[in-house]
């Protein structure tokens, strides 16, 4: 409730870009077949004392990112939505914004569209905002109020959105974010990446099986983890044949380059 969909909404129509948000989360849905209700909470919701990342959880957070590299991958894009930033991580021209805004403003903008009363609006921003943290410090490793993580904070308590969308705009036109055919291609690279990864998380045979996939102009490399003592000749093999079985079904695909190693649990 601090403006982030006005400035973004804003920012679209002045640039020319298409602007999603929530539609991301729809999408994802429909590709697993879950209900938009049910990965929200599974997305959004930090594990609690006894529920670690599943490997659902970890399908569910594969399968967004993948829905908006889908809607990043021309680089003319303006994304509103909690860790966007984090879910497109590495990749260049990016410009990650941040809005800030006095309790009171986000206060009466929650008792306007949800109807609440004042102490209750307040609960309810509290209790969202320590939700947040607690799920991407769990996911991220990082506190996503930490102004190092964006390129640029605005503080609208003396702004209006009309001239943080100018400021913006202003910053987007800089030639650090410029999208020239190397980024075009990054972003190819990023969405193929992600395509793999939601096909092998996808895959009943290769769903437990840690992966960092990365993807270069059609040919993918991946480091896959195995559990301790699952290094045997025919498990590996097993287990190789069907990552390279998955990830050759992805269509751009052009080669695989896999690595596997050990991960020991318990150290």
């Amino acid at each position: 409730m601090s403006g982030g969909q006005a400035l973004a909404e804003c920012l679209a129509q002045e640039l020319g870009y298409p602007c999603v948000g929530r539609e991301v989360v729809v999408e994802a849905a429909q590709k697993l077949g879950v209900s938009e209700e049910v990965l929200s909470k599974k997305f959004e919701k930090s594990p609690g004392l006894w529920a670690r990342l599943t490997s659902d959880r970890r399908l569910y957070i594969i399968a967004v990112q993948a829905a908006l590299a889908e809607h990043a991958v021309s680089g003319d894009l303006v994304y509103h939505g909690h860790a966007g930033h984090l879910l497109l991580k590495g990749l260049s021209a990016l410009l990650r914004v941040r809005l800030i805004a006095p309790l009171e403003m986000r206060v009466r903008a929650v008792m306007e569209r949800q109807h609440l009363s004042h102490d209750a609006a307040v609960e309810y921003i509290q209790a969202v905002d320590d939700e947040r943290i607690r799920w991407t410090k769990f996911i991220y490793g990082v506190d996503w109020r930490d102004p190092s993580l964006y390129d640029l904070v605005i503080n609208l308590e003396n702004m209006s959105i009309r001239t943080a969308c100018k400021v913006v705009q202003a910053c987007v036109m800089q030639p650090e974010y410029q999208v020239t055919d190397a980024v075009r291609q990054r972003l190819q690279d990023f969405l193929l990446a992600c395509r793999v990864k939601v096909a092998l998380a996808g895959n009943p045979q290769t769903r437990g099986v840690e992966c960092e996939v990365t993807a270069n102009e059609g040919v993918v490399d991946i480091a896959a983890i195995l559990p301790a003592g699952a290094l045997l000749a025919r498990t590996t093999m097993r287990a190789e044949n069907e990552i390279r079985e998955t990830v050759m079904k992805v269509e751009g695909v052009k080669g695989v380059r896999l690595s596997i190693k050990e991960y020991d649990a318990y150290h």
